[in-house]
């Protein structure tokens, strides 16, 4: 690789470059400290000497976040040789050792690659992405897709933690409407095709779509400063609210809302600090695991590992969805793609049967076998291999076995004590005391994780107030 020029920090206020104000404005950056070449001036900088790739810090409800901004009218954005080097530059003058974590938000709008440059830009080019891959190790990173995002573009994009898209104006594909009608024919709707919207609705690429850049700034605020930034609550059932209302300080922010609906995400706090949950709603009868619920686990644990804060899941789960289409959609790769974020989550993680837990589900509520600093059920919740009806059912045509599954079932009483007593769960609760348990975990979390797991288990917790049933009536279990 060859030198990089030299670089240096000048500092550029919102007001004298429209092109920068709705971001400015939208993140509250009262200015931006850009990162470019060092020849150029605060008072001589335009926006063509940053190639069409803005790169830049500022100050975002008082901590400093990274901005890098795709000026699709100068070059089209495209990566040449001259702005990706500044690029990488800039994510390695962020990740020197030493630094805490700098936020970096990445509006991506490119042609791609830079034809004219040929292909000594290569090297250039795609170093960015093991550079950015290095810096989302320990920073977070939330992408924004803008307009035409095509080539390297879209893979950049990729790379981020939240990923979102604005509606309605946004393409993302390997190349242009030229070249896939030069080799498709003019039938290929290119606007159509290529559209963030199937991205999001068939894919784990976009995490959710906005109506502008301003919206897409507003929600990463939410991301970055849950306790500051603007709230926008969400929209919960009975039974969902009663649970995080139990230990929240406030309503809580949904992310990833429309993917799937038998997993809901949320990033709240608990003495003012972050917490990241993941429930399956108590009001759904079927909350079976697909392949799409569990890439939203995924984006989930990837977000809130970038943030670095502690998660608990709520599980009411009848198991994995069992059904044929969901092996051809790959659901086994999904199954261990998923427990290994679970099983290598180093910031804390603690799961809550809150109904049902039949089955492979039992991995998602973060068990301890899985790393899990604490595992409770909520007082009446059924936790087994299979519901004990389909089990009776199965045994049916074999006495012996049927037998067999009689004693077995006898010491699985409604209690769990053949579970607290073995250690998986540690406490059965009612919901008042959820709070309490919830503030144990966090105070917990920063033992070592050998004590953590070699802790014996308390028994039941009686928390001798309103029974389960009363803010969870019983119902059939599917």
């Amino acid at each position: 690789m060859r030198a990089s020029a030299a670089y240096h920090w000048i500092t550029v206020a919102p007001g004298q470059h429209r092109f920068l104000r709705t971001v400015c404005e939208s993140l509250g950056l009262p200015d931006l400290r850009v990162w470019i070449d060092s020849q150029v001036s605060g008072e001589t900088f335009a926006r063509t000497d940053c190639g069409g790739l803005v790169t830049a810090t500022g100050q975002c409800d008082g901590r400093t976040v990274a901005i890098v901004w795709s000026d699709f009218r100068v070059n089209a954005a495209s990566f040449g040789e001259a702005n990706s080097r500044r690029f990488a530059a800039f994510l390695r003058e962020l990740d020197r050792p030493g630094t805490g974590p700098v936020p970096l938000i990445y509006f991506v709008n490119s042609a791609g690659i830079s034809l004219m440059e040929g292909r000594t830009v290569f090297s250039d080019a795609f170093a960015l992405w093991p550079a950015l891959l290095q810096y989302a190790e320990r920073h977070p990173v939330l992408t924004c897709a803008d307009g035409k995002c095509l080539g390297l573009a879209p893979v950049l994009f990729g790379l981020g933690h939240y990923r979102v898209a604005v509606a309605g104006r946004t393409q993302l594909n390997l190349t242009g409407p030229d070249v896939i009608r030069m080799f498709f024919g003019e039938g290929v709707n290119f606007e159509r095709s290529a559209a963030a919207e199937g991205f999001h609705d068939g894919t784990d690429l976009v995490h959710e779509l906005v109506p502008s850049v301003a919206a897409a700034c507003g929600r990463f605020r939410e991301i970055l400063s849950p306790a500051s930034a603007p709230s926008r609550p969400a929209t919960l059932g009975q039974r969902t609210d009663a649970i995080l209302s139990a230990f929240l300080d406030a309503a809580p922010r949904e992310l990833v809302p429309r993917w799937c609906d038998r997993v809901r995400l949320f990033l709240g706090t608990r003495h003012g600090a972050p917490i990241g949950i993941f429930v399956n709603p108590p009001e759904r009868s079927n909350n079976m695991i697909t392949v799409r619920t569990l890439e939203k686990y995924a984006a989930g644990l990837d977000l809130f590992r970038a943030l670095g804060v502690p998660i608990v899941s709520f599980l009411d789960s009848p198991g994995f969805d069992p059904r044929f289409d969901q092996s051809a959609a790959n659901n086994f790769r999904r199954m261990l793609w998923v427990g290994e974020k679970i099983i290598h989550y180093p910031h804390g993680s603690m799961g809550v049967v809150i109904g049902r837990c039949f089955g492979g589900s039992a991995t998602l509520v973060f068990p301890k076998v899985f790393g899990g600093s604490r595992m409770l059920a909520l007082r009446g919740s059924r936790i087994g291999i299979m519901h004990e009806s389909i089990v009776t059912r199965v045994l049916s045509g074999c006495p012996r076995l049927r037998e067999q599954w009689n004693a077995v079932a006898a010491r699985q009483t409604p209690g769990l004590e053949d579970l607290l007593e073995e250690g998986s769960v540690d406490a059965v609760v009612d919901l008042p005391a959820l709070a309490a348990e919830i503030d144990r975990f966090l105070a917990g979390r920063a033992a070592p994780a050998s004590a953590r797991r070699t802790a014996r288990p308390a028994l039941v917790l009686s928390a001798r107030r309103a029974p389960l049933s009363a803010a969870f009536p019983q119902r059939r279990t599917v």
